[in-house]
């Protein structure tokens, strides 16, 4: 059976200079319609979300819920992983390694430039430059959770919510 991973890099927030700490950055409007957006996607490509993953910071956080509340995902079940937001590729791939294999497809909502290096270290034969704020982009896994490493991952669509246009699928 195959399980999809769906990385999402957090929609537009505040900027650091506007108050608070870099945790407490919170979405933009237009940083919620994104993740609205994202959500809205996802219904109208019959994903089924198992488990949502998020960083602790507010601008993650906050996508993660968006994106939950579109897809009638219990927002009480959202789990938070410091390892997303401190940068750490290895604890978030051992931590891609303990999902249950009943769990098909999980959502983990994270920051630029982990996500990115983590899509590369996990995709097959593709390299992404970068991924905008509100980007979505999937991998395939016909592996078992705890297999999942370097390479075993094959690239599957991509969504940018800024534009319809811009919305495809490989």
């Amino acid at each position: 059976m195959s399980r999809i991973l769906y990385l999402v890099r957090h929609a537009q927030a505040e900027s650091g200079q506007s108050r608070g700490s870099d945790r407490e950055r919170a979405l933009t409007y237009k940083g919620q319609q994104d993740s609205i957006q994202l959500g809205e996607y996802l219904i109208k490509n019959n994903s089924n979300i198992n488990l949502i993953i998020s960083s602790p910071a507010i601008r993650a956080l906050s996508t993660a819920n968006l994106i939950a509340g579109r897809i009638n995902f219990d927002l009480k079940h959202i789990q938070t992983e410091e390892s997303i937001y401190s940068h750490n590729e290895l604890e978030i791939l051992k931590l891609l390694n303990k999902i249950p294999e009943s769990t098909n497809e999980v959502l983990l909502v994270g920051h630029y430039p982990t996500i990115v290096e983590l899509y590369n270290y996990l995709a097959t034969n593709e390299i992404k430059a970068s991924m905008d704020t509100a980007e979505l982009c999937s991998l395939k896994f016909d592996v078992p959770w705890l297999e999942v490493t370097s390479g075993s991952g094959s690239r599957g669509s991509a969504f940018y919510p800024h534009s319809i246009q811009y919305a495809r699928k490989f």
